[in-house]
């Protein structure tokens, strides 16, 4: 079975285009965002904590996220493709990312990383709409809602996340910055390295991504 690491700033279009791969290739979509909220909502201890540095716009502390992460892993499907999404999002995960693969049976087959200008990621996430309810995610720009401010899936009212608003948004790129030149050495190392200009059309980047993954 592929497992993939998804990685790039916020606004970079990663979960749509893994959207894409849960619909057309069957992959399991595994991101640490959803594993926050999820398991928050399930009233998981871990998860309780993590909100409160992710409700800041800050980033969780890598012990506590691998320590969550055992836990999240068991509602997937082991026979099937896994895209995880933003789980390396400092050089020191990357050992417990390796250790939590190797205790699946897997290893990291490609880690792709999605390229975007600060000022075009600042513009893509300000735009950015969520469902409370069930995580659907729609941007104004890119992929709006059928009827404006109410989810497609669920019919809930959208809301916009606390970390996307524009103050939080500038201290999670000075972060991703700070943190993700060190990470693509890693993996740009280990030969399974692929970036991706992740500027042009959604269709665009989606057929350069199948192409590039030999789907």
């Amino acid at each position: 079975m592929l497992t993939i690491l998804f990685h790039g700033t916020s606004g970079c279009g990663k979960d749509t285009q893994l959207e894409y791969l849960q619909k057309d290739y069957g992959f399991e979509n595994i991101g640490t965002g959803d594993m926050f909220r999820k398991l928050y909502e399930q009233k998981d201890p871990d998860a309780i904590i993590a909100h409160e540095y992710w409700n800041r716009g800050e980033f969780v502390p890598n012990d506590l996220v691998y320590k969550m992460f055992p836990k999240w892993l068991k509602q997937f499907d082991p026979n099937k493709n896994w895209a995880f999404v933003s789980t390396v999002r400092d050089a020191g995960q990357i050992p417990m990312f390796d250790a939590l693969l190797e205790s699946t049976g897997r290893t990291l087959d490609r880690f792709v990383h999605f390229k975007l200008s600060e000022e075009t990621a600042i513009e893509r996430m300000s735009l950015r709409w969520i469902c409370p309810e069930c995580g659907a995610s729609y941007h104004e720009k890119f992929k709006k809602e059928d009827v404006k401010g109410i989810c497609n899936n669920c019919g809930a009212q959208l809301i916009q996340r606390e970390d996307d608003k524009p103050g939080k948004i500038s201290n999670r790129l000075k972060e991703y910055n700070r943190t993700i030149e060190p990470i693509l050495e890693e993996y740009r190392n280990r030969g399974i390295l692929l970036e991706i200009d992740a500027a042009p059309s959604i269709e665009e980047i989606h057929n350069t991504l199948i192409k590039e993954l030999g789907l």
